[in-house]
């Protein structure tokens, strides 16, 4: 597969290096078989490995496996910090534009009270 590098969250993502794929199109019923096939090769290839090598192939699956929950985990945090990040400057700019339409332009408003 060539490298790819993805930015963004399910179909919010976006690619930066790599060739063009649109993430909001679903996959087709022929992709997925095509996908399901490769996965039956990595259990082609698991049959061949001879018992010495399990405690390697375990230790670099517990490796992967540390590394992609760590790839999910920067994901949706990353996600949350651009949130977060975008409606907080942005919730704490109207208020101290409102806080100051109301002390500086506005002193005697409201009229009653």
């Amino acid at each position: 597969k060539p490298v790819a590098l993805d930015i963004g969250v399910g179909r919010f993502k976006k690619r930066l290096v790599g060739p063009p794929v649109d993430f909001s199109v679903k996959k087709s019923k022929a992709q997925i078989l095509l996908e399901a096939e490769e996965e039956e090769d990595w259990v082609k290839l698991l049959e061949d490995v001879s018992p010495v090598a399990y405690p390697a192939l375990l230790a670099s699956g517990g490796i992967k496996g540390v590394g992609e929950t760590s790839k999910f985990i920067r994901e949706v945090t990353d996600a949350l910090d651009l949130f977060v990040g975008r409606y907080l400057t942005l919730l704490a700019t109207g208020y101290i534009g409102i806080k100051f339409l109301h002390f500086k332009i506005f002193p005697e408003f409201p009229p009653f009270g």
